[in-house]
């Protein structure tokens, strides 16, 4: 047992934890594969970033600022790393926190902290007469992206999972799914059309070298070209599992090797590929906290939590929960309820 501080931190505040989503970051440092990079930086350590409890000591901040008092139900996003959270009391930045509408629940107030703030900066990007292709439209960021593109009126989107009747059911709604085990999701006749996409959002990281390899025989026809105005967004490098040991690693992965295939597809290869774009972002922007709840306060957007869960915050629940998370075949969120104490 860790117990509460003394003194809140400056900066900090303390919350009474209800509930917190796990995230591709939360199994990846417990890996121990970029241990250098992302820690864990100490121990005792507390995984967990994206939560949502009870404010329990504001610590020096003023509540004016921060726009909710000690009391209230917030949800919070991490921003200095996947951590911290998965505690019945937990100290955390209000950088990005925002007030709990109360009509949503704790556990959909957790999973929309991040993942759907995410997918809310994704469709940005996105135009109202474009066709989409998501891969891993069924996961934490895919599952609210295509309710965002669909409040948009975006033209067509297509999904790609291992369940693609999970993808066509509420509240995803894709035009049109495709189970990858099953179908040639880069073959356009497997989508029942001859009008290839405008945009591909690859968000398990599987796609681009398959693409590579289609522009040697100039045979790519899911996607338009650069030349056309074809894209293809992706959040994650092509080896989602990658490892990194240094900071000479982490800037190939995440800015040296992004930055050549942007040139690559916008230069050179413009006619026979997508132009490429490594849109992984997670901006401290409260706008976006504000509007992604205004629209589930409204219920115009539905939080999606794997209905294996919410887990208990147990020994047993806990190791079941990232066991999913770590598997990366989960529906929605994985979320942890956690107990409060009267």
């Amino acid at each position: 047992t860790i117990p509460e501080p003394a003194v809140i931190p400056k900066g900090k505040i303390l919350l009474q934890t209800e509930a917190v989503a796990l995230a591709p970051g939360d199994a990846r440092v417990l890996s121990g594969k970029c241990k250098e990079l992302n820690g864990p930086p100490s121990f005792p350590y507390i995984p967990g970033g994206d939560s949502c409890g009870i404010v329990k000591d504001m610590g020096d901040l003023d509540p004016a600022s921060c726009g909710f008092n000690v009391g209230d139900r917030i949800a919070a996003r991490f921003t200095e790393g996947p951590r911290n959270a998965l505690a019945q009391s937990a100290l955390i930045s209000p950088k990005m926190a925002y007030p709990v509408p109360s009509n949503i629940p704790p556990e959909e107030a957790a999973a929309l902290a991040s993942s759907a703030t995410i997918a809310l900066h994704m469709s940005r990007r996105i135009n109202n007469d474009e066709r989409v292709l998501i891969l891993g439209a069924g996961g934490g960021v895919g599952s609210h992206l295509c309710q965002f593109l669909r409040l948009k009126g975006v033209q067509f989107i297509g999904g790609v999972s291992s369940d693609p009747q999970h993808l066509t059911s509420q509240p995803i709604l894709c035009d049109n799914a495709l189970d990858y085990n099953k179908k040639d999701i880069l073959n356009l006749k497997e989508w029942g059309t001859d009008v290839p996409f405008d945009v591909i959002i690859d968000l398990c990281g599987c796609v681009w070298p398959r693409l590579l390899e289609q522009s040697k025989t100039n045979s790519i026809n899911v996607v338009k070209s650069a030349k056309e105005g074809g894209r293809y967004l992706t959040t994650t490098p092509d080896d989602p599992w990658f490892e990194i040991h240094g900071v000479g690693a982490a800037l190939r992965l995440f800015l040296f090797s992004p930055l050549w295939k942007a040139i690559y597809t916008r230069l050179w290869k413009r006619s026979s590929l997508p132009s490429f774009t490594f849109a992984m972002s997670l901006d401290n922007d409260l706008d976006l906290f504000k509007e992604t709840f205004a629209l589930a306060s409204e219920n115009k957007l539905k939080a999606c939590i794997d209905d294996r869960g919410p887990f208990d915050f147990t020994t047993e629940g806990v190791q079941k929960a990232f066991e999913i998370q770590e598997s990366r075949h989960y529906k929605g969120k994985v979320v942890i309820r956690v107990p409060v104490d009267n």
